[in-house]
Order: C-alpha cells, then sequence, then structure tokens
C-alpha cells in the first residue's frame, strides 16, 4: 500500500521548520570587496566564493578579468577555467550598459542598490551652489508701484 498521508498546512511543527534565507550571493555582497595582489603583482578584488575581478598584461595588452579559483592540493589558489577576459574596449562597453542593466533589474524587483557616481568611477563635477532668488526683483508690489 503506498503513503498518501498529506502533511497538515496549519500544523504547529511546519510553522516551527519554516526559515527565511537568504539569497546565496545577498550576503557576500553585502560585505567589502576585499583587495589583494595575486603573485604576479596584479590587483584584484574578491567578489565571493573564490571569485575574483581584476586586472592583468597578457601580450602587451590589458585584460580585466573575472574568474572563479580553486584551491590546488599544494594550498595555493590559482584561475580556474570558468571566468571571462575582457578587452579594456569590451570592459567600457560592460559600464556603459551597466546603468540600462540595473535599471532593468530594478523593473523585475530585484534590489541592486545604487552606487554613488564617484564610487562608480565616473568624474565629480561640483556645482557652484545655486543663488538664492532675489525677491526684490521678483516682486508683485514694485511692478504695481510703476
Amino acid at each position: 500500500m503506498p503513503y498518501n498521508k498529506k502533511r497538515q498546512a496549519g500544523s504547529e511543527s511546519d510553522a516551527e521548520q519554516q526559515v527565511t534565507k537568504k539569497p546565496k550571493g545577498e550576503k557576500n555582497a553585502q560585505k567589502d570587496l576585499k583587495q589583494g595582489t595575486d603573485a604576479e603583482g596584479n590587483p584584484y578584488w574578491e567578489i565571493g566564493n573564490n571569485r575574483r575581478i581584476g586586472s592583468s598584461k597578457f601580450k602587451g595588452s590589458t585584460l580585466v578579468n573575472i574568474r572563479e579559483y580553486y584551491t590546488a592540493p599544494d594550498g595555493e589558489l590559482r584561475p580556474g577555467k570558468k571566468g571571462i577576459s575582457l578587452t579594456l574596449e569590451q570592459y567600457k562597453a560592460l559600464l556603459r550598459v551597466i546603468p540600462e542593466l540595473n535599471e532593468q533589474l530594478r523593473s523585475q524587483g530585484h534590489d541592486v542598490g545604487s552606487i554613488p557616481a564617484a564610487e562608480a568611477g565616473a568624474s565629480v563635477v561640483k556645482r557652484a551652489k545655486p543663488q538664492k532668488p532675489n525677491i526684490d526683483a521678483t516682486s508683485d508690489e514694485e511692478e504695481d508701484d510703476e
């Protein structure tokens, strides 16, 4: 005889067992990015779970690497097959697309946060303080007196 007994939705044990979990990537995204330098002197930033983003030189050209790393038998972290290396042109194209991508993700209900322009690498333009309106020059009373 097959086992067909269904769990009751309102039982107390179900309420105790339900735990709200955050998505896996959300926990790591909240931390500050850890910066380091690899064995060849290239800078990198840890983005979570043995994944790094950094820049390097290869055959005279600069590349931006987003790559997963693995631990070798000798205990050293080495770059794995999973990842991508972008030329500077491709990286610039990615940066141009990011605001539109963020807007698309927001429209789908995802919280991608907001990064200030200075933090995102955009140049900061200082603006002069706005002038206070000259109440005397715009007053209706003066126009009526004339």
